[in-house]
């Protein structure tokens, strides 16, 4: 299921300190000027509010098909789309060499994989820029957006997963340099551009592959947590249910005002009521016998 918020907070990092001692690529020899107001012009700053400022998940695919890959591509056979995972909305930078951005993931496979590595704290954001050598120093000639990486270059670059920044790739036709800020240097690869082109071909496939798998389990791990969660409200259910009917039969029991009798018992003192109705209520006096008016004269005669 894919996620609701697909934005990052506005996150920050400084171009003359990539928070790094003993990895990554040293930066020191970027002309730090030039990059900030690459970053603020008003070509780039067009590509943002035209949501034309893409990343992807890895720098390998535009190692292979350039900073602005096609769309969809031929690999062993396969048509494979090369969607993005994101897109930058908002890219400020300062005179001091503060860089602000903010990204938001597509809801699409790459970008759903790229929001959940970065809610894990795992990886992080990785600028792709165009550089010039001139005397010694690295002139920046074009800003491409960010990557999503595991290993990134500023540590610095951090938000609400830990975002980081990534790479360096061999030198283009008339002298530009296409680098990626991140931590791993593969500048000095083998000559052959085949074999190169071979293995970065490996690479977007296995990518894009492991993108589909991981996103199939974790969707059958949520449906499964889902059945799991309606199962266990259902046998809440049922047990607050029963105790509902358990506590009503102890009150029907309770509620009685006369104590439990047995038929025969109630019948006995039906039988006892009715024969008390039977026999008079008030007793009879008992009558005086009438006195003879024969007695009274018997002693005149």
């Amino acid at each position: 299921m894919a996620s609701k918020n697909r934005k990052t907070k506005v996150l920050s990092y400084n171009l003359h300190d990539r928070c790094r001692k003993y990895t990554g690529v040293d930066r020191s020899n970027v002309d730090v000027d030039a990059m900030v107001n690459l970053i603020n012009s008003d070509h780039v700053q067009e590509m943002v509010a035209t949501n034309s400022l893409q990343g992807f998940y890895g720098h390998q695919i535009r190692q292979r098909y350039g900073m602005v890959p096609p769309e969809t591509v031929p690999i062993k056979g396969k048509l494979v789309y090369l969607a993005p995972a994101l897109k930058t909305i908002h890219l400020r930078a300062s005179q001091d060499g503060t860089v602000e951005h903010q990204e938001e993931f597509f809801d699409n496979e790459p970008g759903e994989l790229a929001l959940r590595q970065y809610a894990a704290q795992a990886g992080g954001f990785s600028t792709a820029v165009n550089y010039k050598r001139m005397g010694g120093r690295l002139i920046p000639t074009g800003f491409f957006g960010f990557d999503y990486v595991s290993q990134p270059n500023y540590a610095s670059n951090v938000g609400d997963g830990q975002l980081f920044d990534g790479l360096f790739v061999p030198e283009e036709p008339e002298g530009v340099v296409s680098c990626f800020d991140s931590a791993t240097d593969i500048s000095q690869l083998s000559p052959s551009e085949i074999v190169i082109a071979q293995l970065l071909e490996d690479q977007i496939l296995q990518t894009y592959d492991n993108i589909n798998s991981q996103l199939h389990l974790l969707n059958e791990l949520g449906n499964a947590q889902g059945l799991v969660g309606e199962l266990s409200e259902k046998v809440d259910k049922q047990k607050r249910l029963q105790q509902l009917r358990e506590e009503r039969k102890k009150e029907l029991y309770t509620g009685l005002v006369n104590p439990v009798k047995s038929f025969d018992s109630v019948q006995q003192h039906a039988e006892q009521i009715l024969q008390s109705m039977d026999q008079p209520s008030v007793k009879e006096k008992a009558k005086k016998p009438k006195k003879s008016f024969g007695n009274i004269f018997s002693v005149w005669g």
